[in-house]
């Protein structure tokens, strides 16, 4: 981006003036955001549960949400997606869209679209979708039911 294409970002804070004009190294390019963030979410809102951050109790959110933490109880994401990083812990059962565990998971698994337990992921627990992936190198414990959670036992 040359000078005279500099970008008009409409500041925050009353102490920035309405005209003021950032440059290229000023403005955080798209590449920059982490994978999880733009490449496995289908929605532009993302909430992120830290690697010092430990949450007891029932999770529930209308974004997509990421673990880096540690979270007990249960997670209810309705129509979002769920990631677990390497370092997230999660002892809870989950419902989700679409859910990516790199990290440990210790809970029943539920997915309208897909679970993918990558090389790092580490499940304990039961999972129902109706697409599952599990990595080579990743373990697994618990049993299977390829079929969507809302449809009915056969």
């Amino acid at each position: 981006m040359s000078d005279t294409e500099m970008m008009k970002i409409r500041p925050r804070h009353d102490s920035l003036q309405d005209d003021e004009q950032f440059t290229e190294s000023q403005v955080i390019a798209f590449r920059d955001v982490p994978r999880s963030v733009h490449q496995e979410h289908s929605s532009g809102d993302v909430s992120v549960i830290g690697e010092t951050l430990h949450f007891k109790g029932e999770l529930s959110a209308g974004e997509d949400l990421v673990i880096e933490g540690k979270v007990e109880g249960t997670v209810n994401q309705g129509k979002c997606c769920l990631t677990v990083k390497p370092k997230g812990v999660m002892l809870a059962d989950v419902k989700a869209t679409k859910i990516f565990i790199e990290g440990r998971v210790e809970g029943d698994l539920s997915a309208t679209v897909s679970v993918t337990i990558r090389e790092s992921g580490n499940v304990t627990g039961n999972i129902v979708a109706p697409s599952i992936a599990i990595a080579e190198g990743a373990t697994f414990n618990g049993n299977i039911q390829m079929r969507s959670p809302n449809s009915e036992n056969k």
